[in-house]
């Protein structure tokens, strides 16, 4: 077993996705254009162990199982040796043609030849037909064959007329769509001819309109090596629409989308990207969970052995209790242009999604960002998506006027932040918020701008963005001679040294009259991740405590063009650093399931910090080379203590008692 899903809720169904995984043969001469390259096989071929690990009920291979084209020499040959890997790996996938399978697009400017009935005939052979329906419980998984789009050939016909069927018919089914293909990438309304990376109209627009039709769960393409994540429609509520990453290596052009320079290869290797999706139906929802393989070649002897396994964690939707928040210092969104280079021959917009994917992935329930966003058409609508995935959105803006602007009508926003300067609210501040509560129903918070901080080490002062614990006190007095209550208010957490002092300062903390309870500011203020890991672990394990307080980290990413330079939970490519397996992992553990957790205080130096639980006492460890460890020591007598490398996401074998 090489994965620990018993975190998880019950599933009524789980299905894997994988793609493009370009098995190749081995070149001749040893040598290929890229070094990455000679590696690919080896790293689907574990992807493809790994997915058939987790047990699915079903499992879809979402095409170009091979690196040769229909037309290359050889081609069947690379075929029957990839096919021998699906099955060395233990896997079954049912296979949706790819453009390396059977042929690219009708295109005049695409690299390789368009299908072909010769091509089409092949694949069938090997795979069975490439259009197909599979039906399991309620689901029915529709699996087209995006390559014949435009072509002409009697096969579109027949698929287009098959497909009119399979989506209408028994509409007491819930859907899911798969291709290989992107019907888009950044808007329906993209250009066709000369874009690698769509297809091409008028196939796009009518595959659209059936699909608006028949309201799937899920859409499914590939083809990108990358991952984008949006809805079908022109609102929310529509289909969820993923793209599929590749087991084996990025597509270069996408990189653009990072303010950064090039990863490995130019951006061909950008290996922590890698891996495969799970799909669970839980209750009414449809869980994603996109499982990293990283560019991993062989297992680890220990997940080999069964003496570790990988945790597989919740997204945001399956944490309810979670007090996990995010503070955007970026923006949540943005948007490039990928230059004319080869495949395409015109620009491709694209959005980089990956921190919208990364909140979702970590778990986290609640975000901070400016208001100024919610008069941006992009941040508004990525806004209103993640709403869609269990998050709540908060505004931030600076309170200076008597009278606040209030949000438009259905704005994508939940609580509203008013950020003081001084941190002291005059009665012109404090008779605004009340007529802005009166007006919107918010939830409202307070935060202090005091720009005059010192900072060891600074020449200038710093701007300070929370109150501390030991101003509160004095707050919650002006706000009760004011008949004021807010709903929420943020403290600052300092590093790991103080935190543990502030952290039992905090719990100490007596219920305030006017102040429902405390979001607390962990800033990663540094570019060492061992130190910030442990920060951001401490920070997360002490919010436990069933206070209704919450904990928000930031930076989400890197920040490393500014005068405080920090390293954030990503890095400038949206990949994750340690900081963030170790939340996304502890996230889970913690707040997974029904429990109430009570503080212990370290009696001794050196002791760990811990939570008695209902079932269980839980310790953090630290000072360990593969980071900070979670021990889980259940309290029946007959239980074994369970350890949790929360950096490598990996659970170790329980130990006896």
């Amino acid at each position: 077993m090489m994965f620990d899903t018993s975190f998880l809720e019950p599933a009524a169904l789980t299905f894997t996705l994988v793609a493009d995984t370009h098995a190749m043969l081995a070149p001749e001469n040893g040598r290929a254009e890229f070094a990455s390259r000679l590696r690919q096989s080896r790293r689907a071929e574990t992807a493809m162990a790994m997915a058939a690990a987790l047990r699915a009920d079903l499992d879809f291979h979402l095409g170009d199982l091979v690196q040769a084209f229909p037309e290359s020499p050889g081609f069947s040959d690379a075929v029957t040796d990839a096919c021998r890997a699906v099955e060395r790996a233990g896997f079954s996938p049912w296979v949706v043609p790819g453009n390396h399978d059977v042929g690219d697009k009708p295109d005049p400017t695409m690299p390789t030849e368009p299908v072909t009935p010769a091509s089409l005939a092949h694949f069938h052979a090997r795979f069975g037909p490439s259009w197909r329906c599979m039906e399991s419980g309620a689901w029915r998984f529709v699996l087209l064959n995006s390559q014949i789009l435009n072509t002409g050939l009697p096969e579109e016909a027949e698929q287009w007329d098959w497909l009119e069927t399979a989506l209408g018919s028994d509409r007491g089914r819930r859907l899911v769509v798969l291709l290989h293909l992107p019907p888009f990438l950044d808007s329906p309304a993209e250009a066709g001819l000369g874009h690698y990376d769509n297809i091409g109209e008028p196939a796009r627009t009518r595959l659209l309109t059936l699909l608006q039709r028949s309201r799937p769960e899920l859409v499914c393409a590939a083809h990108v090596h990358w991952r984008f994540f949006d809805r079908l429609g022109d609102g929310t509520g529509g289909p969820q629409y993923h793209t599929v990453p590749s087991t084996s290596f990025t597509r270069p052009g996408f990189s653009h989308a990072f303010c950064a320079g090039p990863p490995p290869e130019q951006g061909r290797d950008d290996a922590p990207k890698l891996g495969f999706l799970l799909g669970r139906a839980v209750g009414e929802r449809l869980d994603v969970h996109l499982v990293r393989t990283a560019g991993t070649e062989r297992l680890p002897a220990e997940v080999a052995a069964g003496r570790r396994q990988w945790l597989v964690t919740r997204t945001s939707a399956g944490l309810p209790a979670s007090p996990l928040g995010v503070t955007l210092r970026h923006a949540l969104c943005t948007r490039a242009e990928v230059p004319l280079a080869w495949p395409s021959v015109v620009r491709q917009p694209v959005r980089n999604d990956y921190p919208f994917l990364a909140l979702l992935e970590l778990g986290v329930r609640y975000v901070r960002t400016p208001a100024s966003d919610l008069a941006s058409p992009l941040q508004t609508r990525r806004l209103a998506l993640l709403r869609e995935e269990g998050v709540s959105v908060r505004a931030m803006s600076l309170l200076v006027a008597t009278t606040p602007a209030f949000p438009t009508p259905g704005a994508p926003v939940d609580e509203w932040e008013f950020q003081i300067p001084g941190g002291s609210p005059t009665p012109a501040n404090l008779a605004g918020i009340q007529a802005f509560r009166r007006a919107t129903g918010l939830p409202i918070a307070l935060s202090p701008i005091e720009p005059n901080d010192r900072v060891p080490g600074k020449q200038h002062h710093r701007t300070r963005l929370a109150y501390r614990p030991e101003e509160l006190d004095a707050l919650n007095e002006l706000l009760a001679a004011a008949g004021v209550h807010v709903d929420r208010v943020v403290v600052g957490l300092p590093g790991p040294e103080e935190l543990g002092a502030t952290r039992a300062t905090i719990t100490a903390l007596t219920a305030f009259s006017h102040i429902g309870a405390l979001d607390l500011r962990t800033e990663l203020a540094g570019c060492a991740d061992p130190v910030n890991t442990d920060q951001a672990v401490l920070a997360l394990f002490g919010s436990a405590t069933p206070r209704g307080n919450r904990v928000y980290v930031e930076p989400l990413v890197d920040l490393d063009r500014t005068m405080d330079v920090s390293h954030g939970l990503l890095d400038p490519h949206c990949n994750p650093r340690p900081a963030f397996h170790a939340l996304r992992c502890l996230n889970t553990l913690l707040f997974s399931r029904q429990e109430e957790y009570s503080p212990i205080f370290a009696t001794s130096p050196g002791r760990p910090p811990g939570l008695r639980g209902t079932a269980r006492t839980l310790e953090l460890q630290f000072g360990r080379a593969e980071g900070p460890i979670l021990r889980e020591v259940p309290h029946s007598q007959a239980g074994a203590a369970t350890e949790y490398l929360l950096c490598e996401g990996l659970r170790s074998a329980p130990e006896t008692r």
